[in-house]
């Protein structure tokens, strides 16, 4: 019995003591850590923290990556994209013309094929960035843009946001 008294006496100092002291557990907002957004041109930057992109002159578009990552890991996280410049492709525009090439069974002839082109059926305003992406498993997210050779000696203004945390980022890259 006296066994007993002692483990319920040390119970009750062992919860008075932590009342006197404040001893709680971590709530959520302890627990917070802020993410953080950073964004990687992969291209050559100057004194002044512009990036440059040489666009490619034989190409209608120039494709290029733009990287970044997301600290902590906070995973699947959406990553929305957006731009200053956009274009148009118009209705009749050529899309793509593909050839088609294989070897013909009767001649053992690499032969070629050009397939009609793929026209534009109407006026399109194309933006030079995908909208989205999302945090993969070793922190990073990735999106494509294409600025045409027209905008060349323009500045395309990149904004990244993660609406979640309210976490902005820009980065601005001259069309060289």
């Amino acid at each position: 019995m006296n066994k007993l008294f002692d483990y319920i006496l040390l119970i009750f100092l062992i919860l008075v003591m932590c009342l006197a002291t404040s001893c709680t557990t971590p709530t959520e907002d302890e627990l917070y850590i802020e993410p953080t957004l950073e964004l990687d041109a992969r291209l050559p930057i100057d004194e002044n923290g512009y990036y440059h992109l040489v666009l490619d002159s034989t190409k209608n578009q120039t494709v290029h990556r733009i990287s970044g990552s997301v600290y902590p890991i906070f995973e699947p996280t959406k990553v929305e994209w957006e731009s200053n410049l956009y274009w148009w492709l118009l209705e009749g525009q050529v899309v793509a013309e593909i050839t088609k090439t294989y070897i013909n069974p009767f001649t053992g002839e690499l032969t070629y094929v050009n397939l009609p082109p793929l026209v534009n059926w109407k006026n399109v305003l194309v933006p030079t960035i995908n909208k989205s992406s999302y945090v993969d498993s070793n922190n990073e997210i990735n999106t494509m843009i294409a600025p045409i050779y027209d905008m060349r000696n323009d500045t395309l203004v990149i904004k990244s946001r993660i609406n979640e945390w309210n976490i902005i980022q820009t980065i601005k890259i001259v069309l060289d």
